[in-house]
């Protein structure tokens, strides 16, 4: 046991020697890694944040959510400028909640000159709207921004009216991100002559068949008629979503297993260079007895410890300017802050940190391969 604490405090003692007469040899090891790590992780979490991005995405449209969208002018056949022409696709009532507006092509202004789509309901409040209306005003403006249940003076063109402020909730947030107003129809009949946007929301109800198969059938529907629409549904989202995951887990693979044999392949090459420089004194201490074995297992625990120092210092520089990073690179705040899991305490980390040490595993090798030389031959 002495004899091991004696090899091991000598050891010590000639690696710290070694580093100070060579600083050059440990800066270089830490600098690499630590700029390798930062790229992978920065790469890695960008993936992850777009895999949040669409998340976010699919959630504020809804996955069973269909927004059918078709353009009626003055000159169509088919357009009335009051009342409610003839729906296509009655049979979705069947299959979940619909809901008819008509958008404007005109554009409201609130007090504080926020500009929003306009558009009209029927005589009856449709059913997705029921508990929105308010007896003081007709006029409803869902807002995600302006404080509930307030009356705000709104402009359109040159007529001026009073709103109650709402929450658009699930269904209506699908037509625009942006402030929507609700009129009545007829409310600006002259605005209304012009043409319109007939905007059908569809929920579907979740023992119905599949959104794809829904859209399928609304498009032949339309197609036997000869007329053209706009789908708009949450099934690209989801497909987008589904290859993201793939790639991701791809990548993150890839990118972690590239780093590490990079890692290996620098680490070795200064390793050996180490090694034949000092071959004469390795040589010279195995001939009093000491064992190769601890030779190696010192080169491999000098190159595990820096690396892992210099990657666990750059994921705590990444976490710790997290916001100020990814924020300049273009993500938004509801993505970009931590509201679930710590991307920096995932497997796409760990896996980095297994391949950091795979690397500085591999980048020991070629010293074993040179221990394995006899002592006679170096020292002769």
């Amino acid at each position: 046991m002495k004899s091991w604490i004696l090899i091991i405090s000598y050891l010590w003692k000639d690696t710290c020697s070694r580093w100070l007469e060579q600083p050059g040899s440990p800066l270089a090891r830490w600098f690499v890694t630590t700029l390798m790590v930062g790229v992978a992780t920065v790469i890695l979490i960008s993936l992850h944040l777009l895999e949040r991005s669409v998340r976010e995405r699919l959630e504020r449209f809804g996955v069973n959510t269909l927004l059918v969208r078709e353009t009626l002018t003055a000159n169509d056949p088919e357009f009335l400028a009051f009342g409610q022409r003839a729906e296509r696709l009655t049979g979705l009532a069947e299959l979940g909640a619909t809901l008819r507006l008509r958008q404007l092509f005109v554009r409201a202004q609130t007090e504080w000159q926020d500009e929003m789509p306009v558009l009209s309901y029927g005589s009856v409040p449709p059913g997705m709207l029921a508990g929105m209306f308010s007896p003081i005003t007709p006029l409803l403006c869902l807002s995600g921004k302006l404080p509930e249940n307030v009356l705000v003076e709104v402009k359109v063109q040159r007529r001026t009216g009073i709103a109650m402020v709402r929450r658009p909730g699930e269904q209506l947030r699908s037509i625009s991100d942006a402030n929507l107003l609700l009129v009545p129809q007829g409310w600006l009949a002259e605005e209304e002559s012009l043409g319109h946007i007939d905007t059908l929301i569809f929920q579907r109800r979740p023992e119905a068949p599949g959104m794809q198969q829904i859209i399928e059938a609304a498009q032949a529907v339309f197609a036997v008629d000869r007329r053209t629409a706009q789908f708009q549904s949450a099934e690209g989202m989801l497909r987008e979503w589904e290859r993201l995951k793939e790639r991701q887990q791809q990548s993150r693979a890839l990118l972690a297993a590239v780093m590490g044999l990079s890692l290996a392949l620098v680490f070795g090459s200064i390793a050996v260079l180490e090694f034949r420089q000092n071959l004469f004194v390795t040589a010279l201490l195995r001939s009093f007895g000491l064992p190769a074995g601890w030779l190696w297992l010192r080169q491999w625990i000098e190159s595990a410890t820096l690396a892992n120092l210099a990657a666990v210092s750059a994921i705590g520089v990444l976490w710790h300017f997290h916001s100020a990073i990814f924020l300049s690179l273009g993500f938004p705040v509801t993505v970009v802050r931590f509201d679930g899991p710590n991307p920096y305490w995932s497997s796409e980390i760990g896996m980095i940190l297994l391949f950091v040490n795979a690397g500085a595993l591999l980048s020991s090798l070629p010293v074993a391969i040179g221990l394995r030389r006899a002592v006679g031959r170096t020292l002769s």
